[in-house]
């Protein structure tokens, strides 16, 4: 995802979730309490990757899915 997001010119904060225990713990709140999250936390997946666009938490299903968000959400222009 990352390497779509820099193609398009997309401005982003990238956090690596292993880097630290608070950062995995920002993560896991996250996680464990978006609806975005939902059927991952039923399926006991990880539900990674993702972006947080204006506070909507969104799960990145592949490369042309981040693409279709750039459009979507005009992250181009941001």
């Amino acid at each position: 995802m990352k390497e779509v997001l820099s193609e398009n010119g997309v401005q982003y904060m990238y956090v690596d979730i292993c880097e630290s225990v608070g950062k995995l713990k920002s993560f896991l709140k996250i996680r464990d309490t978006s609806d975005a999250h939902k059927e991952v936390r039923k399926e006991h997946r990880a539900g990674i990757p993702c972006l947080v666009i204006d506070d909507e938490v969104i799960l990145v299903e592949g490369a042309d899915h981040a693409r279709h968000l750039i459009e979507k959400y005009h992250l181009k222009d941001k």
